[in-house]
């Protein structure tokens, strides 16, 4: 996805936290053109290293280069509506 309004969700399987998070960045992007991807960290090495303590991490993508601005659980619905609007 090289969409300017993308987001991802790092997590794995069997994370309520991940769960969580998940239901509410949806309740926030719901009726938007925010895509939301998630990626269980436990699919890659690196990811693994980078988030297996600070997970769910959600992401969103500013550009084709990959460039990101983060957020790291617990993260309100306010904390998520100001990511988008960066």
């Amino acid at each position: 996805m090289t969409n300017s309004r993308h987001l991802v969700l790092y997590s794995r399987q069997d994370c309520h936290l991940c769960d969580q998070a998940q239901a509410l960045i949806e309740q926030v992007i719901a009726g938007s053109d925010w895509q939301l991807e998630k990626v269980d960290i436990d699919s890659d090495p690196q990811l693994t290293e980078l988030y297996r303590f600070t997970i769910p991490v959600l992401a969103r993508i500013h550009n084709a280069s990959a460039e990101a601005t983060t957020l790291n659980w617990p993260f309100p619905p306010s904390r998520i509506k100001d990511l988008l609007t960066d």
